[in-house]
């Protein structure tokens, strides 16, 4: 663990341990053999990591190839399960990659071959207890799925209930944690290297796969996410995800219902009528990202079955998006400029959207996203507009202007991809807008319901109380850090100096108005306390002089 604290730590650490030193070794190799060379020589480690580059092609001409998406699926794929996943998760992100090399990673495959089955129960052992064969009934030793993190075995309960049990492989965990490390050490070398990896940001990337796989390799997450896809969906009942069995569930075995039936991708091999469970699929994507703002982040064929009685089943739940309230909101803004052709608007708030990592020239990028958007929607019949295409082509554009978006957004464009590519090859003439009315109908009425109303309103004035509450604390320490230098501005020193004289006039009217109140609220309290009688005034002698300072400050802070 040391090692890899050493490489998360820092870009320029070497590797120290042997391990994964080799292992360094091989990742740059198989690159290297696949035709990505130029990257690595300008890292300028092969002294290092004793790597030979010769005879392999070290020209950026190279990485141009039509063959480029292919050739780097098969190096991801020689590289075992955490590179798989993050082509996987790189099949996402259309603003870092073209889309000749997305659609080819979009085809990687984790299907590998099965373990022996005493490894499986040596896994179901250390998780279940020795004694877990007693829970069922009948185990299929024959494994139902397998691939590079986990294999699935069928498997029926004592009480006749059919499961499917997702075993984790023995020591992937810690395969894949070194790997990471490896990886963060790579993207610090590549960001010092070459200015398009650090504009990409690499390690940001790296750090939000970490985050991803972490969880996957956590089947109490998937677990979780299962629940809440479940209760999100109670009341649907066209759509099903399995039940979890959480007494025989860890985090390296997750034991869930069986769902019996056939891919749907299988059903499009094989030429089938599909077009019922078109609208089903397409509400259930709908739902998910429009309106519970919790959606399945791979939705592709593969993971959905069609069940034996025309219900549609959900698999594969450990990769998810979320969206706040704030952001469905913001989608809200989008859609609506997208249905009027607000092409301004839909500018404004994808630059709202964004994270930006540089100066950004707004008139320019508001231009780009206009011409992107003109192209898609001015004079396109509503049942033509692919609102997701429409929106990974701004995400890639704006990665020009040093803008790029969050993970959970680029995640959730590729999910309307997904949904409007499957829809549009079973039914060309679907109208994907039509069919997202009656949800985006439902965000509005929630948007502008009393309750949401009231909730917004009073986290306003929460948050605008406390910035004034803070004021008094934090004003004068910002005033000594600017006076300090620990704070740039780019102020004149007149400018400077006359808001020193504001900010202090300020602080003097405060310190007045406090003594003006306390001279008040005394003269008025020394009334009562009999004290001698000025003839003069009929008051006490300290209340006048007390009455006589506070009419001095008011006279100040009214005055002066």
């Amino acid at each position: 663990m040391s090692v890899l604290r050493t490489l998360v730590s820092s870009s320029r650490a070497l590797v120290t341990g042997a391990r994964e030193v080799a292992r360094f070794r091989e990742i740059v190799t198989v690159f290297v053999t696949h035709g990505f060379g130029w990257f690595f020589a300008q890292l300028k480690l092969r002294r290092e990591l004793q790597v030979d580059l010769q005879g392999a092609d070290l020209t950026r001409a190279a990485l141009a190839d039509p063959d480029t998406g292919k050739r780097l699926v098969a190096a991801l794929t020689k590289l075992g399960p955490t590179f798989v996943k993050l082509g996987q998760i790189l099949s996402t992100r259309t603003d870092l990659l073209p889309a000749t090399i997305i659609s080819e990673l979009a085809s990687l495959q984790d299907n590998v071959e099965g373990l022996p089955f005493s490894a499986v129960e040596a896994q179901l052992v250390r998780n279940l207890g020795a004694s877990f064969r007693e829970r069922f009934s009948e185990f299929d030793e024959k494994p139902l799925a397998s691939a590079s993190i986990a294999q699935v075995h069928r498997a029926t309960l004592v009480g006749g209930e059919k499961v499917a049990l997702k075993v984790q492989r023995p020591a992937v965990r810690a395969k894949i944690e070194s790997d990471l490390g490896i990886l963060m050490a790579l993207a610090g070398y590549l960001e010092e290297a070459i200015d398009e990896a650090r504009a990409m940001d690499l390690r940001g990337i790296i750090t939000g796969f970490t985050k991803s796989i972490s969880a996957e390799l956590d089947f109490r997450i998937e677990a979780r996410n299962l629940e809440r896809f479940r209760g999100n969906f109670c009341e649907v009942e066209e759509v099903v995800f399995p039940t979890v069995y959480g007494e025989l569930s860890t985090a390296e075995v997750l034991c869930v219902e069986f769902l019996d039936g056939r891919k749907f991708s299988d059903l499009l091999t094989t030429g089938e009528d599909t077009r019922p469970l078109v609208s089903i699929y397409f509400n259930s994507a709908y739902k998910m990202l429009f309106y519970d703002g919790f959606f399945h982040g791979d939705l592709h064929p593969g993971n959905v079955l069609v069940l034996n009685d025309g219900k549609v089943g959900v698999l594969d739940c450990g990769m998810v998006g979320r969206l706040s309230p704030m952001a469905k909101d913001r989608i809200i803004d989008i859609l609506y400029a997208v249905l009027n052709e607000d092409l301004e608007t839909v500018a404004r708030v994808f630059y709202e959207l964004s994270i930006r990592h540089g100066p950004v020239d707004y008139e320019r990028f508001e231009a780009d996203v206009v011409e992107i958007a003109e192209r898609y929607l001015v004079g396109v019949p509503l049942s033509e507009i692919q609102i997701g295409t429409l929106f990974g082509e701004i995400v890639v554009g704006a990665t020009r202007h040093n803008v790029r978006m969050p993970t959970d957004f680029t995640m959730m464009f590729k999910a309307i991809i997904t949904t409007e590519g499957l829809a549009k090859s079973i039914a060309p003439d679907i109208d994907p807008l039509d069919l997202a009315r009656p949800f985006i109908a439902k965000m509005v009425a929630e948007r502008y319901s009393q309750d949401r109303i009231k909730q917004i309103a009073l986290a306003d004035f929460s948050m605008i109380s406390r910035m004034f509450r803070s004021l008094p604390r934090t004003l004068p320490a910002m005033i000594d850090d600017i006076r300090a230098g620990k704070i740039a501005m780019s102020l004149s020193p007149e400018t400077l100096a006359e808001q020193q004289r504001q900010a202090d006039q300020q602080m003097s009217r405060g310190i007045r108005a406090s003594l003006t109140i306390a001279s008040l609220a005394c003269a008025t309290y020394s009334l009562g306390l009999g004290l001698p009688i000025w003839d003069v005034v009929g008051i006490p002698v300290l209340s006048a002089a007390l009455y006589f300072a506070a009419g001095v400050g008011l006279f100040t802070l009214l005055w002066r």
